[in-house]
């Protein structure tokens, strides 16, 4: 199968040698700089195309957005438990410098929710630290908080992630989850406040374009109360670009091509000229 590049290069040299004969069927022949005017442009089309692209990067906190949930691959939002139905927060709220998502239906003390806190610096809000970055907690009847990320093309892709206590009174004491597909691949507790009560989870794994990873968080001890908890995650795709040729190559490529075509089209104009003097 032909790459990318080797695509964009023989469509190129096609349309090169139909412009060609459509003039010389008129009566024109185009000229050396014409030709090469044409082939400069078509350079800088594969120079672009030949291009390797970047491996994406997606941070929950830094892509978090104020305005729409589903936001591209990040979904915020609740299950009744581990596993089930995801239910999207419908509503958003700014409190006291920070920014976030619920779903009033089943609210109680505000809980459960996803916020932000973008100011840089942390915040202080009754019991809880609200560390730059992201915060989650559990709902009263037990609802799981749930960021939710869906891959944008099949792939591999390496996750970091950590969950830490945010609740300095209580503290904190909740089960935290990261899952694909609503299969598990990370359980833990988190009892504390603070760096001391941080949970690491790191791994690399191959997903299929639509495929969900959930990094969820329940209430732990069977209570809801204290149960703030901070989520940093990330997740970048480990996928080698695919290998194109060099722009160089490329352009070798469509020399070849556009000059065999001129040879061609200088035959049929000699053919064309030796006919019109025999009539």
């Amino acid at each position: 199968m032909r790459s990318p590049i080797e695509q964009i290069s023989s469509s190129l040299q096609a349309a090169i040698v139909s412009i060609a004969f459509e003039e010389l069927q008129g009566g024109f022949c185009m000229s050396f700089f014409q030709t090469s005017k044409m082939m400069m442009t078509a350079a800088v089309i594969i120079g672009f195309a030949a291009s390797p692209s970047l491996a994406a990067t997606f941070n929950a906190a830094a892509d978090f957005s104020t305005t729409n949930n589903p936001n591209g691959v990040w979904q915020y939002g609740w299950s009744s438990s581990l596993g089930s139905t995801f239910n999207l927060y419908p509503n958003f709220t700014n409190d006291a410098g920070f920014v976030g998502w619920r779903d009033p239906s089943i609210t109680y003390f505000s809980a459960p929710t996803v916020v932000n806190n973008n100011t840089g610096s942390p915040i202080n809000v009754s019991t809880v630290t609200l560390e730059p970055g992201l915060t989650f907690h559990p709902g009263f009847n037990g609802q799981y908080s749930i960021v939710r990320w869906t891959a944008p093309e099949d792939g591999t892709y390496s996750l970091a992630t950590k969950f830490a206590g945010a609740d300095f009174v209580g503290p904190t004491t909740t089960d935290v989850h990261v899952l694909h597909n609503g299969i598990s691949l990370f359980n833990d507790l988190v009892n504390g406040f603070g760096a001391s009560s941080a949970k690491l989870f790191t791994n690399t794994l191959f997903v299929n374009a639509g495929d969900t990873i959930d990094f969820a968080v329940g209430y732990g001890n069977g209570n809801f109360y204290s149960d703030s908890t901070s989520l940093a995650a990330t997740i970048s795709s480990a996928t080698p670009p695919e290998s194109v040729p060099e722009p160089g190559s490329a352009l070798g490529l469509l020399v070849f091509g556009t000059f065999g075509a001129g040879f061609l089209l200088k035959r049929k104009q000699q053919q064309l000229s030796q006919d019109s003097s025999i009539k």
